[in-house]
């Protein structure tokens, strides 16, 4: 029982004679880290001075080391990190010049501004992505002439006109939304199909507007030529695209 007893005090001292050396051998490091870190911040390299330094406080936390990094962090343009430190600081030193100096410091830091935000640029991949498309748009046609009351043919051929023009407008850009799924169509039957019905579309489209602006050309023409005009008539025309044509909105109005 003795020599067990024995053993175990040897095993005791050998780890703190072990625990003892490597701490010393830590606080050796520790001050040596310290002058790197002042010999960096007297060359004004704060930022490689504040690293130095920190490394130094966590081998041996001494508030020296912890001052010094918060000085060097502060003239590096960090003052957040100083900030931290330097309360760090106050929380833990007694020693009254300390405290004033911590003090005098956190002034300087409070008067500072902050730093600019960080603009990042886009990447080159980013802006060769093409945009959203964007929603459609209403596009609307408002006419305001001065018509006799009793010409009704007159505003029959105008109206008939005005809707005829925008469903020529609806087939155009339906015909542009077949172009555009024809490029992306996966057999060449289907390719030729939408081929096929744009052009039929666009045709149409260009029928339907010249028939449209030819009777409102005979409408204009009959109210040119009715003598002077008795009240005044407003027309509206709205078309709106859609992935399949347009749809059109006619309002008239005396």
């Amino acid at each position: 029982m003795g020599s067990k007893l024995a053993l175990l005090a040897a095993e005791l001292i050998a780890l703190g004679l072990l625990a003892s050396r490597d701490a010393a051998a830590d606080t050796a490091k520790a001050r040596e880290l310290f002058k790197q870190g002042i010999e960096q911040y007297k060359a004004k390299n704060y930022d490689a001075a504040a690293a130095t330094l920190a490394k130094s406080y966590e081998l041996d936390p001494r508030p020296d080391a912890l001052f010094a990094q918060a000085q060097a962090e502060r003239l590096a343009g960090r003052c957040r990190e100083a900030t931290v430190h330097y309360h760090q600081l106050l929380e833990t030193s007694q020693d009254l010049p300390t405290i004033k100096a911590v003090q005098a410091n956190l002034a300087l830091c409070a008067k500072e501004p902050e730093p600019p935000p960080v603009v990042v640029a886009p990447r080159p991949e980013d802006s060769a992505k093409p945009a959203p498309p964007s929603p459609p748009q209403i596009i609307t046609k408002t006419v305001v002439r001065d018509v006799p009351r009793s010409d009704t043919l007159a505003t029959v051929l105008f109206a008939g006109g005005m809707l005829a023009v925008g469903g020529g407008v609806g087939l155009y850009i339906a015909s542009n939304g077949a172009l555009d799924d024809a490029k992306h169509a996966r057999t060449l039957d289907q390719h030729e199909k939408l081929t096929d019905r744009a052009k039929t579309e666009r045709t149409l489209s260009f029928i339907t507007g010249g028939v449209g602006l030819a009777m409102i050309t005979v409408a204009i023409i009959k109210w040119s030529a009715g003598g002077p005009s008795e009240s005044r008539a407003a027309s509206e025309v709205a078309v709106t695209p859609t992935s399949g044509g347009g749809v059109v909105t006619f309002s008239t109005g005396f």
